[in-house]
């Protein structure tokens, strides 16, 4: 469907939406139940086509609903697309047309047909196109609905239909009786048909009220209330869902109708006295006309039909000066003279305040949450006739014979594009209009004489409450406010796009006609001089045209205009449909999206080059090749390409990684405030998968013998500490990555990882503690290309970024850049240099494995499938055979004594336990090894001093036989006990396989294991494995996805797995001897999530050393996969190495949210508006997001395309200061194959104070803070000084367990709501004892005095001023006067005193800008506590 904008208004589309009503009986002898049809039009072959002169035409189609017993047309037709034909030829060109129709209806007939009619369209002009007929045709639609339901039933699929296609118009068919397909005039296109289908469509059950009935609609048509009206290119209508539906409550119902309510029915009475007499022609004495009742229809519409069948409800006429109900219905005819002379005579206070009210209380519970759907209101008047003595006779009475519904005023409302406001207006329509019941309105009042403001009240005003169905509105507004006409503004929003499926149904939307239960037909008055031909215009409806397509004259169907359906149920009160299901309502997030923009790596230089010269002539350590040459300089302005496969085949494989932090910029706006802490800062980041570095304090020094006027021009030098003072220029970190020392094959996925990854690091203030930036480098310029050395130097720009609850907007500022939910701005450069250098790998250190990685294979053979033979073994677990994929190496077994290769024997030996040397304990205590070495040096004197007669002795012989026959006894023993799993474990390697992967976090490994059933019966085998993050793929469709992205040929093979086995494991049947491809993924989550919060206990730190060895990420483990047979028994043994790598990480982002809370937010990807995803409906794409923390619920809702994607992230947060760090990866495919984003997210848990205050004056509280075990000195930092001061301000002792009470004043110079930041710092150790945020919700100042006024752009005449200020007390004052723009303004005097009652001027300057714009000034004055005074609002516009 076609996405309608907000902007187009409802009575715009109604206008659009003209349909012909089908034949009174058929209408009225149909069911109440409505079947969906779907026209599927295929293709149209044989088309008369151009002829050599003339242009090739395009092509459309026109179809419409004709009764061929009633010869008349119905409904609505359908215009199709304009499309070129293709193929065929130029002269009979075939046209490829692929358009379904819908449309459904409760007259189930033979003789309803589709007119199908085909145009060629010519450009004729640059505004004339040129049209003609190509031929037309009949689809008999529920025959053909039949014959596809018979197919159905027998489970075949009906092929499409053909039709011919004859020569002439459609016009013709008026002249045609049925069977039309063989009148003798009709003639064939020869070789012309068009192809078709035509089928029952059940999912449209859920949308018929939706649609009117019998009108005719195509999937890219608009559907107001219909999901999927944003993308053109796809049929909403396939798989329809309706948006959400929402109940609301109209109370306080009031109608005003000018002048008065009582001139207006007058004026209603006589207009149809007149009406009455010209009709019947002859002269009626007196008003024949009286007012019965009063009623106001209300129901929803959609711009195309009713959504449910509107409500009466009974109007009221209320008097405001009596507080009184009137009568229901005028007086009766005789005392109708005396009533209208009472009218006449009432004064004009008390029918000024007379309304007509709904005294009950309105729901309605269809209104959808869509723009275009409208709450009706029709005002109703039910008029009586006078009659004479003669009708008396003939009827007794006069309600029941001689009353008419007349329509006088119509309005819309739209409460989804309102939901701000509660209390609407609704103005009042009339007049020879189109209206939705299809009947004429009264007349409207001449406005000619009135302005457009007012003439948009002329024809009356509804005045209303309204909240919806849960109750959510505030409290009512008094009356004298709901009847001010126009004091309400009508607000408009988008709509919402969450959906909501109804409950499929068969029925028949509401109509809004109304029916012929009234013995007199409807209308209403018109104007006077057309007054008397009313009632015969109504007789000659017949014969109208309707509204038709633009540009298409060929079918002039003769149709009556307007119709008559069923009559509306009249109750004196709305009546409420009951419900017994839940029902969602539309609910607006509490979490605004959030942009996630990394920091750009690459910017352009920005110092002088004076300050270059300046800054490189500091005396930075040097860095050298190993010949003692510098390296090669890189120009990072310039593209850099990066060849991994020669970074591979580089002979020198050893790398020294340098970086070198040379000097820090900070901008000028921040340079006072930062200059209050001190000057130092240190930096933190992680470099491959090494730990997190925090760097130490460095000093920011401007350089010696400075010559630049401009001090903000020449950046601060780092210098390293050396007893809090400057030591040496550049802060040097360097890393050796030597492959001797690194894992097998590790170099190559250091180097990819250079390749890929982009360098994260941020900048602390070394005082504070408080977060100065973020900056960002690309690692690729790490990589040597060929050279023995190359280095790079950088200006990176430091990011500050600041999250907030509610965007708010900020004008003439340069430096900020806005976005929704938060903003960043450039707060400092960081001239940044890396180097690498190589060099060769020491061959004295021998190298088991070769520095460079095969490239590895996704197809794995098994030892029973590949029919390798074993080389044999060890029956030791400590020499078992290894292998790498199909290698095998050769194993050469030496003997060893058994008590030195098996630990548990050892200990069971008597004779030996004084040989053997203990193997060292994983946590050895200092008692044990003290004592085992006093127990050998005493062993070792025994053993000399008696040396010589050890053996002299007959006993001591014997005594040493009967132990050495003891260990004989006990090796036995222990051979005959291990000697089955010794050669269990020998058979088991001969049918064990090695595989090694390298995955990374959130990428997944894919390979394929070849696995042979080595026995002559059939086998039932089960894959067996205890790792959670091995899953084998079951899913064909995820098995051929990773078989073609990562180039494997093999074949997939369909339902290979045993989905009904009760096992929980995967099972795959096999032939005998059958070889199949078992897919494995490889996927983990598991990632090092840890901060470092503090210094530890030295226990605590030990026990969390252990347990982080045991779960390190990047450790390599083993996973034994079992391929068990019908027997329990294993026929092969896959050894999977698991050898992780370090991820890469897009994005980091860092939060600060309130302790003991949900973290809720919703992030918005960079770009994701051309970012393709996966279909997740009709014109949707889904995203898939996985978390590294399982407590984290990490999830992305499908969207339409085009659409901005958000990921919304909800974790529970500790106490403060917990830190909590985890990884997102964002997948655009439901397999999970590659994340197209890695974030790294921190959140600092910190304790939450709400502060309440006003603009530009200042507020105080205080804070308690409580001291540690031991006494700290200790200083409080404020994350903004300029709108928060802290008291104390400088150092102060806290002690032990003492309370202190820490003053803290707020002055915030922006309306909205802004986070603080509190630090308290041990100033000798420099650590975080404390922090708090501070959440300051900020209210707007009264507004004392207004001025506007006139700049020049640039400055000059007229840039100074003054404002007049008087002290209304009586006595002297102290006043202070700021601005919340100092940036633009500044005042002769900062504070002032002033006499009792006295005058005093302020002067001001304007600080010159250099673009025009508009920007608003406050200029605030405060007394002695900084309380405000005054407010002063100064717009200044710059031309």
């Amino acid at each position: 469907m076609a996405a309608f904008s907000s902007g187009q208004k409802w009575k715009e589309f109604f206008a659009k939406t003209t349909q012909l009503p089908p034949a009174f009986e058929r209408e009225h002898s149909a069911p109440d139940v409505s079947t969906p049809l779907r026209i599927s039009i295929n293709t149209i072959e044989g088309l008369i086509g151009k002829s050599e002169a003339e242009k090739q035409p395009d092509y459309q189609v026109f179809v419409s609903l004709y009764d061929l017993s009633y010869r008349q047309f119905f409904g609505k037709q359908w215009v199709g697309p304009l499309l070129a034909p293709q193929g065929g030829g130029a002269k009979r060109p075939k046209l490829k047309y692929n358009q379904n129709l819908y449309f459904h209806t409760s007259i189930h007939n033979a003789n309803i047909v589709a007119v199908v009619e085909v145009v060629a369209v010519t450009q004729a002009g640059p505004f004339n196109q040129k049209r003609v007929s190509c031929g037309w045709g009949i689809i008999r639609v529920f025959n053909e609905e039949k014959k596809s339901q018979e197919a159905s039933a027998q489970g075949n699929v009906l092929p499409a239909q053909k039709v011919k296609l004859n020569y002439g118009t459609p016009r013709a068919i008026f002249f045609m009786d049925d069977p039309v397909e063989e009148n003798e005039f009709l003639k064939p296109i020869p070789d012309c048909t068009l192809s078709f289908t035509v089928t029952k469509h059940k999912p449209m059950y859920a949308v018929l009220s939706l649609i009117p009935e019998n009108m005719l609609v195509g999937g890219h048509d608009i559907i107001p209330g219909l999901v999927g009206g944003e993308n053109q290119n796809v049929d909403a209508l396939k798989k329809p869902k309706s948006l959400n539906r929402m109940p609301i409550q109209i109370n306080n119902l009031r109608i005003q109708l000018p002048p008065t309510i009582e001139k207006f029915e007058e004026e209603l009475c006589e207009a149809l006295h007149r009406d009455r007499e010209g009709m019947e022609n002859k002269k009626l004495p007196g008003i024949s006309i009286s007012i019965q009742e009063r009623r106001l229809i209300v129901g929803v519409h959609n711009g195309l039909n009713y959504l449910e069948k509107p409500e009466t409800m009974y109007l009221d006429v209320y008097d405001e000066a009596t507080k009184s109900l009137k009568p229901q219905s005028s007086p009766n005819l005789r005392r109708s003279k005396r009533f209208h002379t009472s009218q006449r005579s009432l004064n004009s206070t008390d029918s000024a305040a007379t309304c007509l009210v709904v005294k009950n209380k309105i729901e309605l519970n269809e209104v959808i949450d869509d723009p275009m759907c409208a709450v009706l209101f029709t005002l109703e008047y039910v008029v009586g006739h006078k009659i004479s003595e003669e009708e008396k006779k003939l009827s007794q009475s006069i309600s029941k014979a001689h009353t008419q519904n007349v329509f006088v005023r119509w309005g819309v409302w739209h409460p989804i594009t309102q939901t701000n406001s509660h209390a609407v207006q609704v103005s009042f329509h009339g007049g020879p209009i189109k209206f939705p019941d299809e009947s004429f309105l009264f007349k409207m009042p001449n406005t000619k004489m009135q302005n457009s403001e007012a003439s948009k009240f002329a024809g009356g005003t509804i005045t209303l409450q309204w909240e919806r169905g849960d109750g959510l509105a505030g409290e009512p507004l008094p009356l004298s406010q709901l009847i001010q006409p126009g004091s309400m503004t009508s607000m408009r929003s988008d709509a919402d796009d969450n959906v909501l499926m109804d409950s499929p149904t068969g029925r028949k939307p509401p109509t809004g006609k109304r029916g012929p239960g009234h013995q007199v037909p409807q209308q209403s008055m018109i104007q006077p001089e057309m007054a008397a031909s009313v009632y015969a215009g109504m007789m000659q409806q017949q014969m109208q045209p309707p509204m038709m397509p633009p540009g298409y004259p060929y079918m002039p169907m003769q149709q009556p205009m307007y119709g008559f359906g069923q009559s509306y149920q009249k109750s004196p009160r709305s009546t409420v449909r009951v419900s017994t299901e839940m029902q969602e309502i539309p609910c607006q997030p509490f979490h605004a999206p959030i942009m996630a923009l990394p920091p750009q790596p690459n910017r352009q230089q920005g110092l002088s080059r004076a300050a270059y010269t300046k800054l490189y002539s500091t005396d930075f350590p040097a860095i050298v090749d190993a010949n003692g040459e510098p390296p090669e300089v890189i120009d990072v302005q310039k593209p850099w390409e990066v060849n991994l496969h020669r970074e591979i085949q580089d002979p020198l494989q050893c790398n020294e990684i340098v970086f070198q932090f040379l000097a820090f910029d900070r901008p000028s706006a921040i340079e006072t405030s930062a200059t209050e802490y001190g000057n130092t800062v240190f930096f933190t980041f992680q470099f491959y998968r090494l730990p997190q570095v925090t760097t130490e304090r460095v000093m920011l020094c401007k350089p010696k013998n400075e010559l630049v006027s401009d001090h903000t021009s020449m950046p601060f030098i780092i210098h390293r500490l050396e007893k809090d003072h400057p030591g040496a220029a550049g802060l040097q970190i360097k890393y050796m990555m030597d492959p001797t020392y690194m894992k097998p094959g590790e170099m190559q996925m250091f180097l990819q990882h250079l390749t890929q990854q982009i360098l994260y690091i941020d900048i602390w203030d070394g005082e504070s503690l408080f977060l100065i930036g973020q900056c960002a480098v690309d690692l690729k310029y790490l990589c040597r290309n060929g050279h023995e050395a190359v280095q790079s130097t950088f200006e990176l720009d430091v990011m500050k970024t600041e999250y907030e609850e509610a965007s708010s907007k900020v004008m003439g500022n340069d430096t900020l850049a806005q976005y929704p939910g938060y903003k960043t701005w450039l707060n400092g450069k960081l001239h940044f240099r890396m180097a690498n250098v190589g060099y060769l790998v020491d061959h004295k250190v021998q190298i088991e494995t070769p520095i460079s990685v095969l490239n590895k294979s996704h197809v794995v053979i098994s030892q029973t499938a590949g029919n390798i033979s074993y080389p044999g073994g060890s029956l030791e677990d400590g020499s078992s055979t290894k292998k790498t994929g199909l290698t095998s190496k050769k194993k050469v077994v030496r003997a060893h004594h058994i008590a030195e290769k098996n630990r548990e024997l050892a200990q069971l030996l008597s004779t030996h336990n004084d040989q053997m040397i203990p193997e060292k304990d994983e946590t050895p205590q200092e008692q044990d090894s003290e004592k085992r070495r006093k127990l050998a040096r005493m062993e070792a004197l025994r053993q000399k001093q008696g040396i010589d007669n050890k053996f002299n002795t007959v006993l001591a012989f014997k005594t040493e036989k009967q132990e050495r026959m003891k260990d004989y006894k006990t090796l036995e023993i222990y051979r005959l006990q291990t000697k089955k799993d010794g050669i269990m474990n020998m058979l088991s390697q001969s049918i064990s396989t090695e595989h090694t992967i390298n995955p990374s976090f959130g990428t997944p490994e894919f390979f394929e294991f070849v696995l042979k059933n080595p026995f002559n019966v059939k086998q039932t085998i089960t894959i067996e494995h205890e790792d959670a993050d091995l899953k084998v793929i079951t899913d064909a469709r995820e098995w051929r996805f990773f078989k073609q992205l990562n180039g494997v040929t093999t074949q997939v093979e369909e339902d290979m797995f045993n989905k009904e086995a009760t096992s929980q494991y995967p099972q795959v049947f096999l032939r005998p001897k059958e070889t199949v491809q078992i897919p494995f993924k490889y996927l983990t989550f598991l990632t090092d999530n840890s901060v470092q919060n503090g210094p530890l206990d030295s226990d605590k730190a030990l026990k969390d050393d252990t347990r982080r060895k045991t779960m390190q990420p990047l450790q390599t483990r083993f996973v034994r996969v079992l391929f068990k047979g019908e027997d329990e028994k294993a026929i092969s043994i896959l050894q999977l190495k698991i050898e992780p790598q370090p991820h890469v990480v897009n994005q980091t982002l860092r939060f600060y949210h309130p302790e003991q809370t949900f973290f809720k937010k919703s992030i918005r990807i960079p770009g994701s508006q051309n970012l393709s995803g996966p279909p997740g409906g009709p014109g949707t794409v889904q995203f898939f997001v996985r978390c590294s923390d399982s407590n984290v619920i990490a999830e992305c809702k499908p969207t339409q395309s085009g659409d901005p994607v958000d990921v919304f992230i909800k974790a529970a947060l500790a106490a403060s200061p917990q830190i909590k760090h985890f990884f997102v990866c964002i997948y655009s495919d439901p397999f999970l194959s590659h994340p197209v984003q890695v974030w790294q997210l921190y959140i600092h848990a910190l304790q939450k104070v709400d502060v309440s205050c006003v603009e530009g004056q200042t507020s105080r509280f205080n804070l308690l803070l409580r001291g540690t075990q031991a006494a700290r000195l200790v200083r409080s930092f404020s994350s903004n000084p300029r709108e928060m001061q802290l008291f104390p301000s400088e150092q102060f002792l806290l002690a032990s367990g003492a309370v202190h009470e820490l003053s803290v004043a707020v002055r915030p110079m922006k309306e909205g709501t802004k986070q603080f930041h509190l630090n308290v710092v041990d100033v000798e150790c420099h650590q975080l004892i404390r922090t708090w945020l501070i959440c300051v919700t900020c209210q707007p100042p009264t507004i004392s005095r207004a001025f506007e006024l006139q700049l020049p752009v640039g400055g000059g005449k007229g840039s100074n001023k003054k404002i007049t200020y008087t002290n209304p007390y009586p006595h002297r004052r102290e006043y202070h006067v700021l601005s919340s723009r100092e940036d633009l303004i500044q005042f002769r005097e900062n504070h002032f005193i002033v006499e009792g009652g006295e005058t005093y001027t302020i002067g001001l300057k304007f600080i010159p800008i250099m673009k025009p714009g508009v920007a608003e000034i406050l200029v605030f004055i405060n007394d002695e506590d900084d309380k405000n005074e005054e407010t002063f609002k100064i717009t200044a516009t710059y031309r």
